[in-house]
């Protein structure tokens, strides 16, 4: 039986999704809901300022909504015993909601929320390009593979568990740099409260790294023998690569809170400890373009204040 009739009709899926999350940036969130949750906060900022917030604020939203869906199937659909066209629950009726009908949802939603932050961020850096374009790449390349076996057979069946792995875990661990800065920007007044956030998202990534050894482990234990070369090769290269980016970004984030606490005991100047609103947009779970916002970090507040000073006189020249 196929994996989820969903994968047959993945791009007016991922096109549907894209034009709802539209709908609600441009005619709820931008207009009404932003300016309420965040009050001066986000109204004082430039435009770059405020579609960075309103991207994290969306794409944290939407990892949750994934985990929240997800957790209904991941575990009887990945490690479990029961195949994909299971129903979610045991009733005799047709058409039910099954197994791989969640899990297509959740694999299709993830390139949504990369295409999304590609096309709605005002500036995003090379990093955050390749790491997104990336991660679409990757899960297009399953999706051929599935969709090429007819969804049917160890090759297709494998190779969607394994990124839906990677994507469990790109989700929930993405979710807590999101949630990081949007506190970030909310309490900038508060820096010992952030140096315990910035700790905590450091802690969650190296966590979610170690977790993430134990079961890709595990599940390659399993499917080794009866996997393609091909992508044993492939696997083996592109691993280690997640691993490092994920474990660069969780020490990048410890520098951060490292600073935050210098600020909290009166050892740095606010003023100076402002982190731009561009680099801090750019913080993701790969985590290397913290490493920007601690060079941002450094630099003069009097030069700060200045590219501050030029960005709001070149917008209000574009105005009139």
């Amino acid at each position: 039986m196929p994996i989820s009739l969903l994968l047959e009709y993945s791009l007016p899926i991922c096109g549907i999704e894209l034009c709802v999350v539209w709908i609600l940036v441009h005619y709820v969130l931008e207009p009404y809901a932003m300016p309420k949750v965040f009050g001066a906060t986000y109204t004082n900022m430039d435009f770059v300022a405020r579609r960075s917030l309103t991207n994290h604020v969306v794409s944290f939203f939407l990892k949750m909504l994934l985990c929240c869906c997800g957790v209904y199937a991941i575990w009887p659909g990945l490690f479990g015993f029961r195949p994909f066209n299971a129903p979610l629950k045991t009733v005799e009726e047709m058409h039910t909601l099954t197994i791989g009908d969640l899990l297509a949802f959740c694999y299709l939603t993830v390139p949504t929320i990369y295409l999304f932050e590609l096309i709605y961020r005002a500036n995003i850096s090379v990093v955050s390009s390749i790491h997104h374009v990336g991660a679409i790449t990757i899960n297009i390349m399953g999706l051929i593979i599935v969709l090429g076996h007819q969804q049917r057979g160890f090759v297709a069946a494998t190779e969607f568990k394994l990124i839906l792995i990677y994507g469990t875990f790109e989700m929930i661990f993405e979710s807590m740099p999101h949630m990081a800065v949007i506190l970030y920007r909310s309490l900038r007044d508060r820096p010992s409260f952030l140096r315990k956030v910035f700790l905590a998202t450091a802690f969650g990534i190296f966590m979610g790294t170690f977790l993430q050894q134990i079961i890709i482990g595990w599940f390659y234990h399993h499917i080794w023998h009866q996997f393609p070369t091909s992508y044993k090769v492939v696997g083996l290269i592109l691993h280690p690569c997640f691993t490092i980016a994920q474990l660069h970004g969780g020490r990048v984030t410890l520098q951060i809170a490292k600073k935050m606490g210098e600020e909290a005991k009166g050892k740095k100047d606010p003023e100076q400890g402002e982190l731009d609103s561009t680099p801090m947009g750019e913080v993701h779970a790969g985590g290397v373009d913290l490493e920007m916002a601690l060079k941002e970090e450094q630099l003069p507040a009097t030069r700060r204040r200045s590219g501050t000073i030029l960005r709001d006189t070149q917008g209000e020249a574009e105005r009139r």
